[in-house]
């Protein structure tokens, strides 16, 4: 019997062994850069080779919708990155969405990931093109919302300005008697702390009260910040929470001066009563505190006119 159809057999297996033990083609693997314009941007992929998507901007891991699941398998979301790899060579094209953490950015970028006989992409970073459409609207909807609060604020400056006006106080009434200068005093307990106040003042008018007080950080000391501040009455103990506490620095820093003014409303009048002023330090123990507070100057009596 002949041993050629054996032969032929072993050499068939052979080549179909070799056949199955090489790759059915050689990829060119390539690393690109693609801007995002809108436009759906082709990514090549390949069985056994992870592809991995970069962007320049943070990622909604939770929003990462693929188009067809099934033939394609994602190994990792990252903050800024997705990879991926398909299980079989890809038929038709399969649509990657993906969108950014940030609500202002609309752009919603989808990748088409497809087979090409030639390439396959091990690295493609997605960047966000400024001349893009999509792009160019979210800018100008940033800069319009910028305007519309610089607006806004420009707005209540003007208000508070026309607030506070002199002309303001005088409409308003509360320049009707004048504002009345006084002298209270510091409490000397507050050296004790550190910190040291002079040239008090107290401005009264017919309906508000502010005190304000220089003030002396001496050096090896933080700064010093308010925080809630009253007027209490010497008598009955009642408090009256500040309605503003200004501080110029804002926050005195050791070896320097600043000035306080805290803005009470008017208390009730009731003769002869006196006041003090308690200020807390934000953070700390360093309490002011200003005695002799009077708010009864503005209740004086007109002088009497001359009979006739």
């Amino acid at each position: 019997m002949s041993q050629l159809p054996g032969l032929g057999l072993a050499l068939l297996s052979l080549v179909a062994w070799t056949a199955a033990a090489q790759p059915p083609s050689e990829r060119t693997v390539r690393v690109r850069r693609v801007p995002l314009t809108g436009a759906p941007v082709d990514v090549r992929v390949a069985p056994g080779i992870p592809t991995t998507l970069n962007f320049d901007a943070d990622i909604n891991p939770g929003t990462v919708e693929l188009g067809d699941s099934g033939h394609v398998r994602v190994l990792d979301v990252g903050a800024r990155s997705i990879t991926l790899t398909p299980g079989t060579e890809l038929g038709e094209a399969v649509a990657l969405r993906v969108r950014f953490a940030d609500a202002c950015l609309p752009l919603e970028p989808v990748l088409s990931l497809r087979a090409d006989a030639a390439e396959v992409d091990a690295q493609v970073t997605a960047y966000r093109d400024a001349r893009a459409p999509e792009w160019l609207r979210a800018q100008v909807a940033e800069l319009e919302a910028r305007n519309a609060t610089c607006q806004a604020e420009l707005a209540a400056l003007r208000e508070r300005g026309r607030a506070t006006s002199p002309a303001a106080l005088v409409l308003s009434g509360q320049l009707e008697k004048g504002v009345q200068v006084d002298r209270p005093r510091c409490e000397p307990a507050i050296l004790e702390g550190g910190l040291a106040c002079d040239t008090e003042r107290r401005h009264l008018a017919a309906t508000w009260v502010v005190v304000s007080v220089r003030l002396r950080n001496p050096p090896g000391q933080p700064v010093w910040r308010p925080g809630a501040a009253w007027l209490v009455s010497e008598s009955t103990r009642e408090r009256f929470p500040a309605r503003m506490v200004a501080l110029e620095p804002e926050a005195p820093a050791p070896g320097t001066e600043g000035t306080v003014a805290l803005e009470f409303a008017r208390p009730p009048r009731r003769p002869g009563e006196v006041f003090r002023v308690e200020a807390r330090e934000a953070e700390g123990t360093r309490h002011l505190s200003v005695r002799g507070v009077k708010v009864q100057d503005a209740d004086r009596p007109a002088p009497k006119k001359d009979e006739p």
